[in-house]
């Protein structure tokens, strides 16, 4: 276990800048769901959009989308590996610790989803965490990084049967009816909720936007967990692997590695991403086809080939950007605040600007909202060891106040 001079534990400060990087895209994605209706995830990036905001916006959706939210669960399964390992070192148990942890922050995202947004990542986190200690908590190494791509596979393995049967059903077939009679409902259904989803946020008070958030969630839950368990699971996983390895506890010992990762990672994911986008616009899960399979399998390489390369140039080059440290040792803090800043900014309780930023205009607000946090979590660190919500997490998980 490593020790600074003081006998405190040492932070690994690439991996907070790491989080601080990963923290930022993450607002450049978010930042069109704090005003547009969360369930219109469903349906992708905008249709309509013309002219530079549709360019920024087809930019984000490549470079950014499904990129910066396997970093970042890649980061959380590393700290997961750093806390069991430092547990192991000190002879402290661990798994109740860990469940403690675990609690505070589904509870973290529960209010998260109702006070605040409805596109938390935190309660899918702590269940997605929760799955992993009680399935892999004493999985080897050597197999972690295995597992992790099985369970990346996992989606696209069940979207390509679900495609393949349908491949087979002749057109009158009546299963094939009734999914496309069902299909056919579930999206007039899913049109009349975003409707609903944006006038209760544009123009509702505050007790039927908690409502409505409510609501947001349990669709996407419903809809996406298919997909998303698996993913985040096989991120969680991959994040173990990368420490558990040695690679990202001392990564200039492995730096030629990083260097290929960076390369590969570029030259798959940029144009997976880009070809998945035009295929994946339009799909739908529920009746799955070729073009979807063909499109989800680009996605895939594309938001992982990208992570890993953002990961590796990032890990590279972290003394350089050593300054976003701050942000990503306090990354709940910052991540709760960026969504109860800009809600309070669109939701028609607040300043009411719900539809009246255009996207391309999104971009300089998320860069200069993110400095601003640069900042502050500069001075805030200065004087406190721990960020405001990593104090209360903190206090929940040992019980006491650090």
């Amino acid at each position: 276990m490593n020790l600074q001079a003081d006998g405190t534990e040492k932070r690994l400060q690439h991996l907070d800048v790491l989080r601080g990087f990963a923290l930022f895209g993450i607002l450049l994605v978010n930042f069109e769901w704090f005003s547009r209706s969360t369930q219109a995830m469903l349906l992708g990036s905008e249709a309509d959009l013309q002219g530079v905001d549709m360019v920024v916006g087809r930019v984000i959706v490549w470079l950014a989308e499904s990129k910066f939210f396997p970093l970042f669960s890649m980061l959380f399964g590393m700290g997961f590996a750093i806390m069991t390992g430092r547990a192991r070192a000190a002879g402290r148990r661990f798994a109740g610790m860990y469940l403690r942890r675990l609690l505070a922050l589904a509870l973290f995202g529960l209010l998260h989803i109702a006070f605040i947004w409805s596109g938390d990542i935190l309660l899918m986190y702590a269940l997605v965490a929760l799955l992993m200690v009680l399935l892999f908590r004493n999985t080897p190494t050597r197999r972690l990084y295995k597992w992790a791509i099985a369970c990346w596979m996992l989606p696209l393995l069940f979207t390509g049967l679900s495609a393949a049967l349908f491949h087979v059903l002749p057109e009158d077939h009546e299963i094939r009816l009734e999914a496309v009679a069902a299909m056919q409902a579930d999206y007039a259904a899913l049109l009349a909720r975003i409707d609903e989803g944006e006038r209760v946020h544009q123009h509702g008070v505050f007790r039927d936007n908690v409502g409505q958030r409510l609501r947001d969630a349990g669709v996407l839950f419903a809809d996406f967990s298919f997909f998303w368990i698996p993913m985040v699971l096989g991120f969680f996983l991959f994040g173990r692997w990368l420490i558990e390895s040695g690679i990202m506890e001392n990564p200039h010992q492995h730096a030629q590695r990083l260097r290929r990762w960076a390369g590969w990672g570029m030259a798959v994911g940029l144009p997976a991403a880009f070809l998945a986008t035009p295929l994946m616009r339009g799909a739908h899960f529920a009746l799955p086809d070729g073009r979807l399979v063909l499109g989800l399998a680009l996605y895939l390489a594309g938001s992982i080939g990208l992570a890993l390369a953002y990961l590796a140039i990032v890990t590279r080059h972290a003394d350089r950007l050593r300054f976003l440290a701050p942000v990503g040792r306090m990354a709940l803090t910052n991540y709760l605040l960026q969504s109860l800043f800009w809600t309070t900014i669109f939701y028609g309780y607040g300043f009411g600007l719900w539809g009246n930023i255009p996207r391309a205009i999104q971009i300089p607000l998320s860069v200069l909202f993110f400095a601003g946090q640069v900042v502050l979590s500069q001075v805030w660190m200065k004087a406190h060891r721990y960020g405001p919500m990593e104090w209360l997490w903190r206090t929940v998980t040992l019980l006491r106040a650090p």
